[in-house]
This record gives structure tokens, sequence and C-alpha cells, in this order.
């Protein structure tokens, strides 16, 4: 049971929205190498992840971690690139969704005006250059209709949390199997494309390139985390959670592989570069597959839909635990009566959300959640290491099997992606941190103004 939830919670919008780009950008059909690094790189995170949860059962949080192991200062720089992680998340979803509702109702005729249905921004070689659109308003609807789900308290049963996770796979099943019957074998040669020059401008293909494809599709792997968190309700978690842990990351990384020969097998990789890659890869399959583009898409559309709701529920309650513990201003962690949500930090969450997903190219977008994401890993499993020094006789449900190995290496391979990057993806997370210091600062001064006696 433990492996079908890690399953449903990691097969998401990353396989979704950003692989597309990342095989036409970077790896091209090695993108499959670069799944099966990132998936490494998470199975010593997770278990990191699962020992922390067991040990400081608050929020199943990096925050929380990292401030118990290193201090206040150490979680609000995790904090800070949590926030990003979900802040970016809920953008690329609703970019994500836009772009499939689109390919759904296109099926059928009808196309909206490309001024206020795509991203008024794209991220190349060269910087930022302006597509000619306002805004992508579909995009800032669905994160709008979710944040007001939210306000409202609403929430989806356990039942239709399975129902779901069986439509996304159904989807993902379907494409695979009928995607490769209609593949191409010449279009994955060659394999592991020669370094140069890719679509964007950009120098990129080669080995590098599989390494800064497996940096930028982490985000494929978010929600695999989220299984630590059940480390205290597990039965027998010392040898129950590992094995979900390692066996959800098998799957997926399995079905992901899949994907990838099947989308880049149906088309030239080059032509990926979309916020739709699958159904973009089955429409170059011709009308033999038109009725699985449109499934997939209504399938896509759905399961980015549900994904919507606890990410803008996440970042909400961290805003919430990060004014709590003084770092934000009060109000965004102040609770309504009767309904017990933040509203201020919903509000704030679901505001900035809509910016992102209206404004901002799916490029920058997926890059600031990897990169945000493999900082927090990075720290996880030194907060581990931390522990085992500071605090040895401490409880610990679970424990990481060969810590002395298993932390150190979930350090070194999650530093080694986020380098992998490149410099540039770097100085944006470093360029976002500025910004977080600039809030806290800003927050700290206003909490200290309104604790001085007038």
């Amino acid at each position: 049971m433990l492996t079908l939830t890690g399953v449903g919670m990691v097969i998401g919008a990353g396989i979704f929205v950003i692989t597309g780009q990342a095989a036409a950008l970077y790896a091209g059909p090695a993108i499959l190498f670069s799944f099966v690094i990132a998936a490494i790189v998470c199975a010593f995170a997770g278990l990191c992840y699962a020992e922390m949860a067991a040990m400081i059962p608050v929020s199943g949080s990096a925050y929380s971690y990292a401030r118990t192991a290193f201090g206040q200062g150490a979680g609000w720089v995790i904090g800070w690139a949590i926030v990003a992680e979900y802040l970016f998340a809920i953008g690329a979803i609703g970019i994500g969704w836009s772009a499939y509702m689109q390919g759904v109702i296109g099926d059928f005729g009808m196309h909206l005006p490309a001024w206020w249905a795509k991203s008024p921004l794209v991220l190349g070689a060269e910087g930022f250059r302006r597509t000619g659109s306002l805004v992508n308003l579909p995009a800032v609807a669905i994160v709008a209709l979710t944040t007001g789900a939210n306000l409202l308290g609403t929430r989806s049963s356990a039942r239709f949390n399975v129902t779901l996770v069986w439509i996304k796979l159904t989807a993902v099943g379907l494409f695979i199997v009928f995607g490769l019957m209609h593949a191409n074998h010449g279009n994955w040669i060659p394999f592991l494309p020669y370094r140069g020059v890719g679509p964007n401008g950009d120098l990129t293909y080669g080995l590098r390139g599989v390494f800064k494809a497996a940096g930028v599709i982490f985000f494929a792997y978010l929600g695999f985390d989220a299984l630590a968190t059940a480390a205290q309700e597990s039965r027998n978690p010392q040898r129950t959670l590992p094995l979900a842990i390692l066996a959800t990351l098998g799957v997926t990384t399995i079905l992901y592989m899949a994907v990838a020969a099947t989308m880049t097998g149906l088309t030239n990789y080059r032509l990926l570069n979309s916020e739709a890659p699958l159904t973009t890869a089955l429409a170059a399959a011709g009308p033999s597959l038109a009725w699985l583009k449109t499934y997939l898409g209504m399938a896509v559309m759905i399961g980015l839909w549900a994904s919507l709701w606890p990410a803008v529920f996440g970042l909400s309650r961290l805003l919430m635990c990060l004014s709590h513990d003084g770092m934000l201003p009060r109000a965004l962690g102040e609770i309504v009566a009767g309904r017990r949500i933040p509203q201020t930090g919903v509000l704030v969450t679901g505001g900035m959300g809509m910016l992102v997903a209206g404004f901002l190219p799916i490029s920058l977008i997926g890059e600031l959640i990897s990169t945000g994401t493999l900082i927090a890993f990075a720290t996880v499993c030194a907060a581990v290491i931390q522990l085992r020094l500071t605090m040895p006789s401490q409880e610990r449900p679970f424990r990481v099997p060969l810590w002395q190995v298993i932390a150190p290496l979930g350090i070194a391979t999650s530093l080694f992606l986020l380098v992998s990057m490149g410099w540039a993806s770097i100085a944006r997370i470093v360029a976002w941190q500025c910004v977080g210091g600039l809030v806290l600062f800003a927050a700290l001064r206003a909490r200290r103004a309104s604790a001085t006696p007038q």
C-alpha cells in the first residue's frame, strides 16, 4: 500500500511537463540515463528523509529538520529554498494544465487567442525574449480556482485520490503501449547526441547534457519524500519504509524511462521543447493515435489539477510555519476561526502562484524547482550526520542503514547535480536567496517596530 501511495505521489507534473524540454535541450534520447541518475540521488535522500521524519514528526519538512540540526539561520535558508520548490511547482503545474487543456479543445476545433494563452517570455542561451503574448490566462485561472478551493477548506477523499492515481497510471500505460507500437527507431539514433548546440542556442548534449537533464528532471520525482512522513504510522518502519521508498523509485523510474523512450521514438527529440510534450509526441504519430492524444490530454488535465491542491496547501502551511517562528509577517500565520485555515497565507500563495504561472517560462520554473529541491535534499542528508553525532541516543523509529556512507553520498550527489545544471542556474537560486534575505530583514524589522511601545 505504501508503494502505491508513493507511485501516486510521484507521477505528476514533472513527467508530463518538464521531460520533453530536458530531452530537446540537454540529453536527447539519453534522457533515459538521466532518470536513473536522478532516482539514485533520490534514493540516498529519501532514506535520510525517512530517518528525520521518524525522529522529528512535526511537519515532514526539510525546514524543520535543518532548523533542528543547524539552527534558525540554516532553517530560513532551507525554508526559503522550499518556498521556491512549492511556488514554482504551482506555476509549472498551471502552465502544463494550460498547455494540455488547449491541446484537448484544439482536437475539437477550438483555439484560444495566442496573446493570452501562453507565457509572454521564453528563456534561451541569450537570455529572456518576448513571445508576443501578454499572459497565460488559463494557467492563471486554474491556480485561482485551486486557491479558492483551499480557502473553502475543501479536500478530496482518499477514494478520490486512488481514482486519480489509476487515471494517471492508465494514461501513462496507454501512452507507452500504443506509442511504442508507432515508434520510429531512427529517432533514437544517435542515442547520445554529440555535444553541440541545442535548439535554444545553449551548448548541451553529450554526458554533460545527460547530467544537466538529470538535475532538470529532478522535478519529476517530487513527492516520493512524502513517504518519509509515514515512518511513525508504519508497521515495522525499519523494514517497510526503505522497501517502499526504493520500490516507489524503482517503479516510477521504469515508467519514466518507458515514457521517455516512447516520446523520443514518436518524434525527433529536438521537437519536444513543449509545455505538453506527451501530446506533442502523439500528434507526430498522425491520425492513428488521435484518440489517445485526446484521452491523454484529458487524463493529464485531471491529474495536474489534482496536484495543484496539495502544492497550494503545502506552501501556505510553510508560510504559516515560518510566520509562527518569527521569520515572516504575523498575518501569514493567522488562522481563520471556523475554517481553521491561514487565509492570508493562502491568498499570498495563490497570488504569487498566479504571477508565476501567468508570466514566467516553464524552462526557468523547472530549473528553479530542481535547484531548490537539491539544496534541501543535501541539507537533510547533512542533518542526519549532524544529529547522529550530537544526539546519538535520540529515539529513531527508522534509522538509515550505513548512514556513514548513505548520508555523505546523498550530499555529494545532490551537489553534483546542482553544479551540473550550470553556473547560471546556481546564480539564479543565489539571487532567490538574496531576495529571501531582504524578505527576512523586512519581516524582522516590521516585527520589532510593532513590538516597540509607542
